[in-house]
């Protein structure tokens, strides 16, 4: 880095209409979270998931089918930041897969009710 020039590794997603194509249902559930996300995003669609999961009246059976992927997500969520942090692209790349592949399980698991 420079004196003045900061240099970052960041991970957003680039196209927020590709969030809704791949997990339709889960951007549906968390919609109805009350955050208010500029972006809706991936890393974002994870915060909300995770405070539904904790905080929203979805029925039980709902709540039991996503519950290993919502529990899942914010961690590699949080390991993938930390992996930019430390400047580990390689590794941050992993977990971005790792990432997207608990969401698609998670889709694939929810029922809603």
């Amino acid at each position: 880095m420079g004196k003045i020039l900061q240099i970052r590794v960041s991970v957003w997603t680039y196209d927020e209409n590709e969030v809704e194509k791949a997990w339709p249902r889960l951007v549906e559930l968390a919609a109805g979270v009350p955050l208010k996300h500029a972006k809706h995003g991936v890393t974002e669609l994870v915060d909300s998931l995770d405070d539904g999961l904790r905080f929203m009246d979805w029925p039980q059976s709902v709540k039991d089918s996503l519950r290993p992927g919502v529990e899942r997500a914010p961690k590699l969520k949080a390991q993938l930041e930390d992996a930019l942090a430390d400047w580990d692209p390689r590794r941050a790349d992993k977990l971005s897969y790792e990432l997207e592949e608990v969401l698609d399980l998670t889709e694939a698991s929810c029922t809603l009710s």
